[in-house]
């Protein structure tokens, strides 16, 4: 894709050269450490950024005792929001890198409908199914299984481990279609937040958040949960949201 930038910090010579030596032996580690102090030397510097864009699922409507891989799908009113997130990624002039669904029904269905705008099948993965991880909510991880706060934990851990990773040479967009917690998670680590404070943010059904890797590996957030595509009368929030529209999930 082609995409905007921001810029990397360099790194210093010594340390580029420290490291590719530890990594070689001999004459070639020489040469090529030499090389990167030459490259440093002329101001040549990664410049890649990888733009993940998580999608939060459109709304549906839930009954708990179903599971969700097959059933709570999204509703009349989802499938519109779905049509329009779609549309709003179709009309960016970047092309998808990478697509990737969590594998949950509400998840697979909005995927679906941008994979039909984007000309892209979505790849599946468990990582990004909704969950449930620590939190500083009073309450909240007391009416939790300590065992699946720990495993929502390590999810998450590794998704970011995953997809949020350097791009150095150019710059890359990717979209994930997720859940609520999860992206809100995400949001916490790029600012290099306590993760425990995804519940103080209220997300968007069929909302767009940008994060931005830049090529030494920190992030920024570029976006949250901005749902401009949507009517005021089509918004659905976790929470109040906003004030309006409707606060079911």
């Amino acid at each position: 894709m082609t995409a905007r930038k921001g810029t990397a910090p360099r790194r210093k010579p010594s340390f580029k050269a420290a490291a590719l030596a530890l990594s070689l032996s001999g004459s070639a580690a020489a040469s090529l450490a030499g090389a990167s102090l030459a490259e440093a030397a002329a101001g040549e510097s990664p410049q890649g950024t990888r733009y993940v864009c998580l999608i939060r699922h459109a709304i549906y409507d839930r009954v708990d005792s179903l599971d969700e891989k097959t059933a709570n799908g999204l509703n009349s009113l989802g499938r519109e929001q779905a049509v329009l997130i779609a549309a709003r990624l179709a009309a960016l002039p970047v092309k998808a890198d990478r697509f990737v669904s969590s594998d949950l029904l509400r998840a697979l269905e909005t995927a679906e409908a941008i994979g039909k705008a984007i000309g892209r099948t979505a790849e599946r993965d468990t990582l990004l199914e909704e969950c449930t991880s620590p939190s500083s909510r009073p309450g909240l991880d007391q009416q939790n299984d300590p065992a699946d706060l720990a495993a929502c934990q390590g999810a998450m851990e590794a998704a970011w481990a995953k997809y949020f990773v350097p791009s150095p040479s150019s710059d890359a967009h990717d979209i994930l279609v997720c859940h609520g917690n999860v992206i809100r998670w995400f949001v916490n680590r790029a600012l290099g937040n306590d993760v425990r404070h995804w519940t103080s943010l209220d997300i968007g059904n069929a909302s767009l958040t940008v994060i931005a890797v830049r090529a030494d590996g920190t992030a920024r957030l570029v976006m949250f949960s901005d749902v401009g595509h949507l009517p005021v009368a089509k918004q659905t929030w976790a929470g109040k949201g906003a004030g309006w529209g409707s606060p079911k999930q």
